[in-house]
């Protein structure tokens, strides 16, 4: 567990010291403008790169912070050293990683630079920002991975699996969060579209609906993710387990188990790459931003000398 705890720390660590590069932040920055397909203004560099970076510290903090928790539990757990393991690494990365993002945007929905502003005449919704789509595949993916999280400790009162290690597995770890990152989306998505949106020109608006775009399809796609990665994780866990019966009843291991595995691996790949190619075959590109393009600009960014306020 030491070496597990010492792992995540030195991720976290890593993702808390990048935002500090001037290359990694204009990296993300120009990234984020050729998504967008415009030129970000000298004036918004600066803002445009803190709002950016900002969530990439959070995550960062939130690993560092799932670090240490790991390393009191290597203390304080006799059952540490059996969870520790690949799959408990990688499984508190992502969920930390998933929390901190979500609670920086609760925490800073986005706040304008000081100065005269427009208000905007409407607010936009969800749909302005994320394809409907997206939501509904996110929402089947949520669904599948927090499924068969309960089925897997369902499967611990069963002869045929090894209920010590299941539970001494990251399935309990992810079950518990699982929801609460869910929680923790829907919220930040809240506290994102709430948050007022008053800009000096059509082109700080511009800028302002882009960081939006991004946070929100972010914010659509991390939870699901983690659930896909929860199905891998069930189906590498319920192998073990039921070798670890079949051994402990004198027997091979059964070969069904096997496929438990291979599924566990093939089916969130199956339906990731599924998901992709539907968005792809609609919208004929993969593109966060393509949304809010569409739905509030006219599929055209301002030109950077225009005035006013779109609405």
């Amino acid at each position: 567990m030491l070496r597990d705890a010492t792992v995540i720390l030195l991720m976290g660590a890593l993702a808390v010291l990048l935002p500090l590069s001037a290359t990694y932040r204009a990296h993300l920055r120009d990234r984020l403008a050729a998504t967008a397909a415009a030129t970000v203004p000298a004036q918004q560099q600066a803002d445009l790169e803190m709002r950016i970076t900002r969530r990439a510290r959070s995550a960062g903090v939130g690993i560092l912070v799932a670090g240490l928790l790991t390393l009191l539990l290597g203390w304080i757990w006799d059952g540490a050293n059996e969870a520790a393991g690949g799959f408990f690494v990688l499984s508190v990365m992502f969920v930390a990683g998933a929390a901190g993002l979500a609670l920086a945007d609760i925490r800073w929905p986005g706040a304008p630079a000081d100065g005269p502003r427009t208000a905007r005449a409407t607010s936009p919704s969800l749909s302005d920002y994320v394809p409907r789509q997206v939501l509904v595949v996110g929402q089947i993916f949520a669904a599948i991975g927090l499924l068969s999280l309960i089925v897997t400790l369902l499967l611990t009162r069963s002869v045929w699996f090894d209920a010590a290690t299941i539970w001494h597995s990251p399935v309990p770890l992810l079950t518990a969060t699982l929801p609460v990152l869910l929680v923790f989306s829907w919220l930040a998505t809240r506290r994102v579209l709430d948050a007022p949106q008053p800009a000096r020109d059509e082109v700080e608006l511009y800028w302002q609906d882009a960081v939006r775009a991004q946070t929100l399809n972010s914010l659509s796609v991390t939870t699901p993710l983690v659930a896909l990665f929860a199905l891998i994780v069930c189906g590498g866990i319920l192998d073990d387990a039921a070798s670890a019966a079949a051994i402990a009843a004198g027997e091979v291991g059964p070969q069904w188990s096997l496929w438990l595995l291979v599924a566990g691996y093939l089916v969130p790949v199956v339906l990731l790459v599924s998901a992709v190619a539907v968005l792809i075959a609609r919208h004929g590109r993969w593109n966060e931003m393509a949304q809010f393009q569409d739905r509030l600009w006219g599929g055209q960014p301002p030109r950077t000398h225009a005035a006013g306020v779109h609405s």
